[in-house]
């Protein structure tokens, strides 16, 4: 039998590299942004509801002698959703308590395990939040996703009772969209008259991209002061946006929040141009999308109870074991409470 170790092999040790290399995580820049610039702390409750202001009150000119409308008017209502729990689970084994430890540990397997959980959650809310969580493309428990705020309602049945991304949302947040103002689109494009109320522009069909059409989604989504700031999109759009730009055009953003911490992002009129893997996980290589969205308007709600702020719950032991396990958990949701102001670009143009 060959021994196990010979001369050198028998009296060096291994040098491990004291660092590891992430080659699964992706980060993503719009969760980046949120959790900056749009987190809501909230303290409890049985649900998140979001006061909106829906119709407007009585007006017009008058003459002489004229009388005033003074009919009561209902101008406000209220979106409401669930909140959503999400949990990273750790378990270490008990004998590693005993091997991964003093000189011959290179660094600590409890450590890697809790940035493994940091970044597996922030994941996890990543991909859920390009989704519905209406039961069709994400489950009903996880995040109401940008694919179900970001629409038009559209009545048509090809998109109604679709299984994809081209799936069309007739509610958000508990309130028929059709109920508010302008009436749902019926073809694959939303008129200018439909965008309003919880109507985003949507266009479920871009055959052929240019930077005309990318322009009208953009002007569609652009009311005063509000306009998208930040466009997401998948690897097939983020090609499809750099090349049918000059380079003049295409400038690189290098002193905003997401370039300073290390997102590559170039401008599109107001908007940053960023490209999501985790969204291009999420939803697929049949049809790439544009997400153009007014992040002032998107909130993500995460409850002010520290253990589900992306807390610990701390250690236990097994029953009849001596190993251990933990989570990290968030209780929350996203709402996007101005739809309007964003925009959606489907395609199979998007793609490559």
């Amino acid at each position: 039998m060959a021994l196990t170790y010979q001369d050198i092999n028998a009296y060096t040790n291994k040098y491990i590299v004291p660092k590891s290399t992430d080659v699964i995580f992706k980060n993503d820049p719009l969760l980046q942004r949120i959790l900056t610039k749009n987190k809501v702390s909230f303290p409890g409750g049985l649900s998140i509801q979001r006061p909106l202001m829906y119709a407007e009150l009585a007006s017009g000119f008058f003459n002489r002698g004229d009388t005033f409308d003074t009919s009561y008017r209902f101008t406000d209502t209220a979106l409401g959703v669930n909140i959503k729990f999400a949990y990273t689970g750790i378990t270490l084994l008990g004998t590693d308590d005993v091997l991964n430890r003093g000189p011959e540990a290179a660094f600590s397997i409890v450590e890697t395990k809790m940035q493994n959980a940091a970044m597996t959650m922030s994941k996890l809310l990543a991909q859920k939040m390009y989704l519905d969580g209406q039961g069709v493309l994400s489950s009903t428990s996880a995040l109401d996703g940008l694919i179900a705020w970001i629409d038009d309602g559209n009545t048509n049945a090809t998109y109604s009772g679709a299984t994809d991304i081209t799936r069309s949302f007739a509610s958000v947040g508990g309130i028929t969209r059709a109920d508010i103002l302008a009436g749902p689109s019926t073809g694959a494009e939303t008129s200018y008259a439909q965008v309003n109320g919880l109507n985003a522009y949507t266009n479920r069909d871009l055959s052929t991209f240019t930077l005309n059409d990318l322009n009208r989604a953009y002007s569609m989504a652009w009311f005063g002061s509000d306009s998208p700031d930040l466009m997401v999109v998948t690897q097939g759009g983020w090609n499809k946006i750099w090349n049918a730009t000059t380079p003049l055009q295409r400038y690189e953003n290098k002193d905003n929040d997401l370039a300073k911490v290390g997102f590559q992002n170039f401008k599109f009129n107001f908007a940053d141009v960023v490209i999501s893997k985790y969204m291009q996980d999420a939803i697929g290589t049949t049809n790439g999308m544009i997400l153009g969205l007014n992040t002032e308007y998107l909130e993500m709600y995460i409850s002010d109870n520290k253990k589900f702020q992306f807390g610990f719950t701390g250690f236990k032991e097994a029953q009849n074991t001596i190993d251990v396990t933990a989570q990290s958990l968030f209780a929350g949701n996203l709402m996007a409470v101005n739809p309007r102001s964003s925009f959606k670009i489907l395609g199979t143009s998007l793609v490559s």
